[in-house]
C-alpha cells in the first residue's frame, strides 16, 4: 500500500506523514489557529500547506513495517505536537487568567456584551479577541512556523522527547504565565483595593453617606475607564511576551 501511495505522490515520504502528524496535532491546541470557531478544514488546510515545508529540515525516516509500530510512531509524533503546542497554549492563557481577576475585582463580570466559549465573561472575551487580532497582526503564522520547526530540530520524528526536560519547562511556562497575568492585573487589583479602602474610611468618618450607592457606580465607571487606557498596554505586554516564546535548548 505504501509503494501505491509513493507511486501517485512522487514526493511523499514517511517523515513527511509523521511530520505532518505533529503539525496537525500542534495546530489543535495552538493560539489563534486552534481557538474554537476556526473550521476544522481551515487546520487541516494549515497543516497540509505547512507540511512540505518543515518535512525539508528533518531526516529521512524508515517506514515501519508493522501496522502496530506505524500506529505507534504517528501516536508519538500527535502526543509530542500536542504537548508543545500546550507550552505556548499556557502562556498566551495568561490574558484569560488576569481579566478574569480583573473583571472579578472591577465588577466587570457581566457587563459589556455577552460572555462567549472564548472568556468566561465580556471583558475577557474583548481582550481575548482583540488580542489574537493583534497577535496575527504582529506576526503569530511566521513565529508558529518556526516554532514549530524548533520543535522538529529538537524533537527529531520517530522519536521521543526528553521527559524531564518537557515536565521542567512545562512547570517554568505555567509560573511564568501566571506571573504575567499578575502583572497584566495588578493596576485593577491594586486600584480596587485601594478604592475600597478608601471607600471603608470614608464609610468610618461619615455613616450616614451612603457609600456603596455611589460607590458601586464610581468603581465601575474607574475601571471602565483604565480598561479603555490601559488596555492597549496590556495587551501589548502580552503579545510581546508571547511572540518572544521558544522551546527551551536543550545545550
Amino acid at each position: 500500500m505504501w509503494d501505491q501511495l509513493t507511486t501517485l505522490l512522487p514526493g511523499l515520504s514517511w517523515a513527511m506523514v509523521l511530520v505532518y502528524a505533529r503539525v496537525q496535532a500542534t495546530i489543535l491546541i495552538l493560539p489563534a489557529l486552534g481557538e474554537r470557531n476556526i473550521p476544522a478544514r481551515v487546520r487541516v488546510a494549515v497543516a497540509m500547506a505547512v507540511t512540505p515545508l518543515l518535512a525539508a529540515i528533518v531526516p529521512a525516516v524508515p517506514i515501519p513495517q508493522t501496522p502496530l509500530e506505524i500506529a505507534a510512531q504517528i501516536a508519538a509524533e500527535m502526543a509530542i505536537g500536542f504537548a508543545s503546542g500546550a507550552l505556548l497554549r499556557i502562556l498566551a492563557g495568561a490574558i484569560d487568567i488576569a481579566t478574569t481577576a480583573i473583571a472579578a475585582t472591577a465588577s466587570l463580570s457581566q457587563i459589556v456584551g455577552v460572555p462567549n466559549e472564548a472568556a468566561p465573561h465580556p471583558l475577557g472575551n474583548l481582550l481575548h479577541l482583540g488580542g489574537i487580532a493583534i497577535l496575527m497582526a504582529m506576526g503569530l503564522p511566521i513565529m508558529l512556523l518556526r516554532f514549530i520547526a524548533d520543535g522538529l530540530t529538537l524533537w527529531p520524528p520517530a522519536g521521543w522527547p526528553d521527559a524531564a526536560m518537557l515536565a521542567h519547562e512545562a512547570i517554568r511556562i505555567f509560573a511564568r504565565g501566571f506571573g504575567l497575568a499578575l502583572v497584566l492585573a495588578a493596576p485593577f487589583t491594586l486600584g480596587g483595593f485601594m478604592f475600597q479602602a478608601l471607600s471603608g474610611v470614608i464609610n468610618r468618618v461619615m455613616p450616614a453617606l451612603p457609600v456603596v450607592f455611589i460607590g458601586s457606580p464610581a468603581s465601575i465607571l474607574l475601571a471602565l475607564a483604565g480598561a479603555a487606557l490601559l488596555g492597549p498596554l496590556l495587551v501589548d505586554l502580552w503579545a510581546n511576551a508571547v511572540l518572544d516564546y521558544s522551546l527551551p535548548d536543550p545545550g
